[in-house]
């Protein structure tokens, strides 16, 4: 039931949180009286026809502060008319400003739709905890949630965990779902608005299988998928490795037993799948399926293709895939991500001259270049052996205005060893520590690696250890490069400790732990090791790498009537 406002002094107060927002509007503080019924008609029917649009917004407060003068005054559908026409035009700063000053006049808000209005500004504003407290003053003041209310409140939830810059803050999911509960326990019914929201959330967030077991119950509650439902779950599937069987198969549903027709989206969501396993006839086919069809390529869709053929080392193919881009005119200009792609591509395969032009012409059409376009161009140079070239780029970068990030820390590492340059890698790493930086993983496999192919063995042992105190997740990588580090100055039993301590510390050596021990026995002639962990790798079915074969085949040549290893080469 929707109430009026009472002009009287104020006894229900809003939340606190309504005096702590200091967005406000520069309202007038004296307008125009107005009294006669045909002239409070016609603003009225004036505020009806508002449109929702940046010039209607001015207009609005312009009306809010006559509305305040007539007598009888307005009724709060029309005030809530003006507050929706402020919200959809995205001046959500205002809307709540607005409602804020009606509240501060002594006028008491009694509306559950006043209130949607304001919890949905809230929540666009990434305040979703004030837009709960909120939520929490209706009930307090005896109105009831409707549909709507829940539905704003999920959205909300979703909306700031996605915008976040932790992508995902605290409760953010469950608070969602939650609200969903509440929705179905009040026998009101969700939306496939609120379940899309959900579900794209929960996917973003990595947790694709709960997305999956809610696109189910929709079809248990008859809330019919829609195209965005299908566009957040195979985005999702994408992002796993693997998934794009499972994207390909939700498409195909999609399609032959629902009949919803794949937008763009969807197109360039399983494009960009494809091409980040390493697909790309797929990719091409699905393209051109698109072209058949009649929908056109999107940015996304060229870049993920560039990118794709990029990682792939094909660059003439990415090349062409631009010029076509280009080609395509204002509706597809190509943007810092295609530039970042083409420069990280040219830099992978040793063409710095040409990721070095492409830097220019970004440039030279107004595009700035980010950390992503600078790390690429760092790392080439390393690469082509310039550490000058590339340490001088690495101040260019921070005089632009650019903080490097933890994975262009993690590339001059990497290039200044590859240089030779261990004292000033150690010098940067040691900053990095002091900076008080959240090193992760990479930082210190870069630094293990770097320290054993220097031959400082204690310093790498050191480090481990410190890694393994501070709780640091490690994979069988890092064991490996410190397994192929012992082996490579002959220290054979202590390697081998190492292969026992991987699985006290719950990480079995792979394929590559044996492949990298057997060839340092091998290489010191350790026949009867050999043999041993040769059969461990035949019982565990892991086969022998191009390296232990060439050392096996370099022995047998040697050895030619010792005939011990034959059987390991078939592995």
């Amino acid at each position: 039931m929707l109430l009026r406002f009472h002009r009287r002094a104020s006894t229900t107060r809003l939340h606190p949180f309504v005096t702590s927002l200091s967005n406000t509007h520069p309202f007038s503080t004296s307008p125009p009286s107005i009294s006669d019924a045909a002239a409070r008609t016609r603003l009225l029917n004036s505020i009806r026809t508002l449109q929702s649009a940046d010039a209607a917004v001015s207009v609005s407060v312009d009306f809010f502060h006559r509305m305040l003068t007539l007598n009888p005054f307005p009724c709060i559908q029309d005030f809530n008319l003006l507050f929706g026409i402020v919200a959809k035009s995205q001046h959500f700063a205002t809307a709540i400003s607005l409602i804020k000053t009606l509240h501060s006049l002594g006028y008491e808000i009694a509306d559950v739709c006043t209130l949607n209005i304001l919890i949905n500004c809230l929540c666009r504003l990434r305040k979703t905890t004030l837009g709960f407290a909120v939520l929490g003053l209706m009930t307090k003041i005896g109105l009831e949630p409707t549909l709507v209310t829940l539905n704003t409140i999920a959205n909300g939830l979703c909306i700031v965990s996605l915008q976040c810059s932790n992508v995902w803050g605290v409760g953010d999911t469950s608070g969602a779902l939650e609200s969903l509960k509440k929705m179905v326990k009040r026998n009101l019914e969700p939306n496939v608005v609120v379940y899309n929201a959900i579900l794209d959330g929960l996917c973003k967030r990595g947790l694709v299988g709960e997305a999956l077991g809610l696109f189910y119950e929709m079809g248990v509650v008859n809330v019919e998928p829609n195209v965005v439902t299908y566009n957040c779950l195979i985005q999702g599937l994408c992002g796993e490795v693997g998934g794009w069987r499972e994207g390909v198969g939700l498409f195909n549903e999609m399609v032959a037993e629902k009949g919803i027709v794949p937008d763009v989206q969807t197109f360039s969501i399983l494009v960009n799948g494809f091409c980040k396993e390493g697909l790309l006839l797929r990719a091409e086919s699905m393209v051109g399926f698109m072209i058949r069809i009649g929908v056109e390529l999107n940015v996304v869709t060229y870049n993920s293709l560039i990118s794709g053929y990029c990682l792939r080392n094909r660059m003439e193919e990415a090349v062409r895939v631009f010029d076509l881009m280009v080609r395509e005119g204002e509706g597809c200009l190509p943007s810092v991500v295609t530039y970042n792609s083409l420069i990280h591509g040219w830099c992978k395969v040793k063409k710095v001259n040409k990721a070095m032009s492409l830097l220019s012409e970004m440039v030279g059409k107004g595009l700035d270049p980010d950390v992503f376009t600078w790390t690429s161009l760092i790392g080439g140079f390393f690469e082509v052996g310039k550490p000058l070239a590339a340490k001088e780029l690495f101040i260019t970068m921070k005089d632009q205005g650019q903080v490097p990030i933890l994975q262009t820390c993690a590339v001059v590492l990497d290039g200044l060893y590859k240089c030779w340059l261990d004292s000033e890698a150690m010098t940067l790493f040691r900053a990095m520590e002091k900076s008080g930086l959240d090193l992760d993983i990479v930082i210190y496999n870069i630094m293990l690696d770097g320290m054993c192919k220097m031959g400082k063995l204690n310093d790498a042992r050191k480090l481990l250890s410190f890694v393994l105190v501070k709780g640091l997740k490690i994979d069988s990588y890092t064991w490996n490069i410190m397994i192929k580090g012992l082996c490579r100055e002959g220290l054979l039993d202590d390697a081998e400790e190492l292969l026992r301590k991987m699985k006290e510390n719950g990480c079995p050596p792979n394929k590559c732990s044996y492949n990298v021990f057997v060839q340092g026995l091998l290489r010191k002639y350790d026949i009867s090791r050999s043999r041993k962990y040769l059969q461990i790798m035949k019982d565990k079915g892991f086969p022998v790498d191009a390296t232990t074969a060439e050392l096996l085949i370099r022995f047998l040549s040697a050895n030619e009537e010792d005939n011990a290893f034959q059987e390991f080469l078939q592995i």
